[in-house]
């Protein structure tokens, strides 16, 4: 099977040697959790193997998604144009009148109109709880499995990050849901980002593959460390 490697040190041994090409994966997580740092690595090490990507942020605008992601260290300008950002809501603010299109027709059509002049393989939606504000989801399961069949056709590796308010339930147990409307189980994959103690006043950041089909992989938690870029570790007492 044609495998899309993570380029992250850690998670393609946790992924069993990659994801699935063609997967749509659930990226769930409180804030703060490092979501859009987690894919924007995937896109931005991808493209500089000469792997086309495109990220389509909702509620971040281009200029801030920039700034934030080169503080990290993934410059844009050393992807030598591979990897492309889709600023939606700016974008949206620019059309006015009858080009002003509701907000699932807008992400559709570029999306799939980027596609024609480059044909990227990666694709980021961030996030998921924002497009279903903006497009006022009137059936929020019926639209989500609309809209996950949809991305299936593109035939690309798509990552939907989503929301979650607390990642642990009041009695400390483990949290069984990982999206507002059932999407886990549309989805082919999940990743859940945590924050969990560590310590009596320390916090970690921790990322788990609840499931991806097509692949044996580690269903543990691990810790997602930054240190000169991401990385997937062990958790250490």
């Amino acid at each position: 099977m044609n495998r899309v490697p993570t380029k992250m040190e850690g998670l393609d041994e946790v992924l069993g040697g990659g994801i699935p090409a063609g997967s749509v994966v659930l990226v769930s997580g409180a804030p703060g959790t490092m979501k859009t740092s987690l894919t924007y690595h995937i896109l931005h090490a991808n493209a500089l193997a000469g792997v086309r990507g495109l990220y389509v942020s909702l509620e971040q605008s281009r200029a801030s998604l920039v700034d934030h992601t080169e503080g990290l260290g993934y410059r844009l300008e050393d992807t030598d144009g591979k990897l492309s950002i889709l600023d939606l809501g700016t974008l949206r603010k620019k059309l006015t009148g009858s080009t002003a299109q509701p907000w699932m027709d807008l992400f559709k059509l570029y999306t799939q109109g980027i596609r024609k002049s480059f044909d990227y393989r990666l694709l980021v939606l961030d996030s998921l709880d924002a497009l279903e504000i903006l497009a006022k989801f009137r059936e929020p399961r019926k639209e989500m499995f609309s809209l996950i069949h949809w991305l299936r056709d593109l035939q690309c590796t798509t990552f939907l990050l989503g929301e979650l308010s607390t990642d642990m339930g009041a009695n400390g147990s483990a949290r069984t849901a990982y999206a507002k409307h059932k999407e886990e189980y549309l989805a082919d994959g999940i990743f859940h980002l945590r924050l969990a103690r560590q310590g009596e006043f320390g916090m970690q950041r921790q990322l788990r593959v609840v499931k991806m089909r097509g692949t044996r992989h580690d269903t543990g938690y691990h810790a997602l460390v930054f240190d000169n870029g991401l990385r997937v570790t062990r958790i250490l007492a």
